[in-house]
């Protein structure tokens, strides 16, 4: 008889078009091969029939809670966020506080009557029960007080420096005390695994296997040199990256390669978009559902991060397609790739473009390092990840 799974995530994951979406997705692919799952999801957007049967026909029963509060700007309840703040509850969770969420997932611990309570993100487990009679597992996707520190520290205005200093201490006790919680916890990678030891003094803890298919794609060559970003830019971490790469490495690139491009694909903040330098050759192509094209096109895939956790998971998206990427020591932690050999890492704006300018130049460079890119895929996230995820986790059931 199969075992049940109540799973519980901040997201629903089709279309998976994003990093955490990906990850969640491959997750529940693997664990219907063996486990009964309902899962429960509050979601800043309603799904489609059509995406929800992406679920279904897995033999997952769905359901979706949506909350317009989600996506609410802090700005537009301060009362609110100072209420909270002094109760000691971080944004990251009450912005997925969702009362009828709550009461349903009560009413199904007692019918469905789960023996595995998974939940992904560590600010869904508001929604554990008061009393445990489960096995609780955990994916974290982020170690969150980790990546507040870095949003801090490249935040410039005051204002949001303090809001995040705040959010940062709040969350670092909610993650003290809510990880000790968890049967098991599942780090997104070594690196994030090691983070979580050293900060929150817990041994619980496994790197997740992640699991991201080949994705082969018929290469077109562009008209002028191309350079490609994927990522929603109502994500601070983008935001940032973006507007650095705009500001302090691009016109670098500008000045020996003049004709150029550097094309954004993700959801569109125009508020943050206004302090962005005003260039001819950038291209803002907003959300787009297929991002093949544009794959085919790029010469380069940059990921100019300086804020964040966890794992960039559109590095995948790039590796597993063959095309060559530039990034910073953060856009491609917790992957196994080397500087130099299936991607260019630099930390300061000049190195960071003189990578672009000779991967532009330099085609042969292109097809070397898109060749070795798809070769690290086949080592490190071929999909036969999916059964040491399934081997691990059922090991972790077992012993409790």
């Amino acid at each position: 008889m199969q075992k049940k799974i109540l799973y519980i995530s901040q997201m629903y994951p089709c279309p998976p078009d994003g990093g955490g979406k990906i990850k969640t997705l491959q997750t529940l692919h693997a664990l219907a091969r063996e486990y009964e799952i309902y899962a429960v999801f509050v979601s800043e957007t309603k799904p489609t029939e059509q995406e929800l049967r992406e679920l279904t026909k897995l033999g997952i029963t769905v359901k979706v809670f949506y909350s317009d509060k989600i996506l609410a700007s802090v700005k537009d309840d301060l009362a609110g966020l100072l209420w909270h703040f002094i109760r000691g509850i971080p944004h990251y969770v009450f912005q997925y506080t969702h009362q009828p969420a709550f009461s349903h997932v009560l009413k199904l611990i007692e019918d469905f009557q789960p023996d595995i309570i998974h939940i992904d993100h560590l600010n869904m487990a508001q929604y554990l029960p008061k009393e445990k009679r489960q096995v609780w597992i955990l994916e974290h996707h982020n170690v969150e007080t980790y990546l507040y520190w870095t949003r801090f520290l490249y935040s410039k205005k005051l204002a949001r420096k303090f809001y995040l200093v705040i959010e940062m201490i709040l969350t670092f006790f909610y993650e003290w005390k809510t990880l000790r919680q968890f049967d098991h916890v599942y780090a997104i990678s070594h690196k994030e695994e090691e983070r979580l030891r050293n900060t929150f003094c817990i041994t619980n803890t496994s790197p997740q296997p992640l699991v991201y298919p080949i994705h082969l794609i018929r290469r077109k060559p562009p008209k002028k040199p191309y350079v490609l970003f994927v990522g929603n830019l109502g994500w601070p971490p983008n935001e940032d990256a973006i507007e650095w790469f705009l500001q302090d490495i691009f016109p670098f690139v500008l000045r020996e390669v003049p004709d150029a491009e550097f094309h954004v694909i993700g959801k569109r903040q125009p508020r943050y978009e206004e302090s962005w330098p005003k260039l001819s050759n950038v291209f803002l192509h907003g959300y787009q559902k297929n991002i093949d094209p544009f794959l085919a096109s790029a010469q380069v895939f940059v990921l100019p991060f300086r804020m964040g956790g966890g794992v960039r998971l559109k590095a995948l998206t790039a590796l597993a397609s063959g095309v060559p990427i530039i990034s910073t020591p953060l856009g491609v932690e917790g992957l196994y790739v080397q500087d130099g050999r299936e991607c260019f890492i630099s930390s300061t704006p000049i190195p960071f473009a003189n990578s672009i300018i000779t991967l532009l130049r330099h085609q042969e460079v292109q097809k070397e390092m898109g060749k070795r890119a798809l070769f690290y895929m086949k080592v490190f996230h071929k999909e036969k990840e999916q059964d040491r995820l399934l081997q691990t986790y059922q090991e972790i059931v077992h012993q409790h």
